[in-house]
């Protein structure tokens, strides 16, 4: 009896083997994230904010949002910011500092692309004052450059981002006008060479888009 029923049970744990091992693959991939949007963050605190648990402890804002369940951060990354505290910050050194923060707590990290000095989103893609009279293939190449710089930078610091987002909010587009959806030829051009460039650190991360009306079909 033992016999029969260990043979059976080895034929069964054989026949499910793939099954299994592709419902762990999928889970590995598929894993939920619980995603803060951080962005403010090394501004606020350049600002003199501190943040404080319901107790009235001092905590890092970071630890504030993990002991509350988010497993990742989402940073923005301007070209050439001031220090304006309603538009600045988020510099390339900035946002090192604040990924290697949050993944030294053992925190995914996310990093978002603006190709501009400061905010873009559906009203507004602006160019990079350093950009602003570029041709279009040496945009092409700032915007390789630039990335390649970033995620670079990020990587020699130890940190390995699992997402990167070319372009923030582009429905419209990005870069205007060179990169607005007036123009979808040049606008994958410079989706591509922000994909291409982020690959050519790591070809690991995962590069995404970001539509901001994703319910609007």
């Amino acid at each position: 009896f033992f016999i029969v029923f260990f043979m059976s049970l080895l034929i069964s744990s054989n026949s499910n083997a793939q099954t299994t091992l592709q419902r762990q693959s999928a889970t590995s991939v598929f894993s939920f994230s619980k995603e803060a949007d951080v962005g403010w963050l090394s501004q606020m605190e350049a600002t003199g904010y501190k943040f404080y648990d319901t107790d009235g402890t001092q905590k890092d804002c970071l630890q504030l949002l993990k002991d509350r369940g988010m497993n990742t951060i989402r940073l923005r990354v301007w070209v050439n910011p001031n220090d304006d505290k309603a538009s600045g910050h988020c510099s390339k050194e900035e946002t090192v500092a604040m990924a290697l923060r949050a993944q030294k707590m053992g925190m995914r990290v996310m990093i978002n692309f603006h190709y501009s000095d400061s905010w873009a989103d559906p009203a507004k893609q602006n160019k990079p004052a350093a950009w602003k009279n570029h041709s279009f293939p040496e945009l092409l190449n700032d915007v390789y450059n630039h990335t390649f710089e970033v995620i670079s930078a990020l990587k020699n610091a130890g940190v390995t981002p699992e997402w990167v987002q070319v372009g923030n909010e582009i429905p419209g587009g990005m870069m205007w006008p060179e990169g607005s959806t007036d123009n979808w030829n040049q606008l994958g051009q410079l989706l591509n060479k922000g994909y291409d460039a982020v690959k050519a650190v790591d070809k690991k991360i995962k590069v995404i888009v970001h539509v901001d009306e994703g319910n609007n079909n």
